[in-house]
């Protein structure tokens, strides 16, 4: 059975990668929609390379290049999850974005980009983008049954953009959380502390690039 999934995989690179014949340095047939890319890049040569050693028999050898492959794309697609969170306000500084594959044992999983940003009267504020990520779902359920939440004080649920979204802001404390959902597959949280109102997370939420984000989203 691993042979024969391994075989699937496999056909599948040579369709993609247009019929390489063990040519580990020369360029690769493109279509159209790939012409700016003409070199092969590294994730292209362990594909092709997992092909070749594959084609020779050497079949723990292919699903050592094809799980290197996996963890090189899972890598670049955490790296762009970073570009999606929106530059510093005037007038405030931001530290570098942050991205990760979150382990199952925190949040279930996923993939997980933050930015720290400083305001100039010591506020803070944090926006975090999850995806992929199982407690989506059980955020989903909550925000369903939005009375679960027993009336707290300083907490209303509302629609961003057409989104599901909860938020909490303590007056007192100038402390505050928006969550929304995206799309039902992904959660923005903007949280912060020293804030003297809510709308200053709007500020940010407002920051982000919503249609990109969705597009993200779908693509898993």
């Amino acid at each position: 059975m691993r042979v024969s999934f391994l075989l699937v995989a496999l056909l599948g690179i040579s369709l993609l990668i247009g019929g390489c014949k063990g040519d580990l340095k020369g360029e690769i047939k493109l279509g159209p929609q790939n012409q700016v890319q003409k070199k092969d890049d590294e994730v292209t040569l362990l594909l092709k390379k997992a092909l070749k050693v594959y084609q020779q028999g050497r079949f723990g050898e292919a699903i050592g290049e094809l799980h290197f492959a996996i963890s090189q794309i899972r890598s670049r697609q955490v790296e762009e999850y970073k570009k999606l969170l929106p530059p510093p306000p005037k007038g405030w500084e931001a530290d570098e974005p942050t991205s990760t594959m979150v382990t199952p044992s925190l949040l279930g999983g996923g993939i997980k980009a933050s930015r720290m940003y400083h305001g100039p009267s010591q506020e803070e504020v944090e926006v975090t983008i999850i995806s992929q990520s199982p407690i989506i779902r059980s955020l989903l359920s909550l925000f369903s049954n939005f009375s679960l939440l027993g009336g707290t004080d300083n907490t209303r649920f509302f629609l961003y953009k057409g989104e599901k979204a909860l938020e909490h802001f303590d007056p007192q404390g100038g402390k505050g959380e928006i969550d929304v959902i995206v799309g039902g597959k992904g959660l923005v949280i903007v949280k912060g502390t020293g804030l003297p109102k809510t709308s200053s997370l709007k500020v940010f939420l407002s920051a982000l690039n919503w249609k990109k984000i969705e597009a993200f989203m779908d693509q898993g």
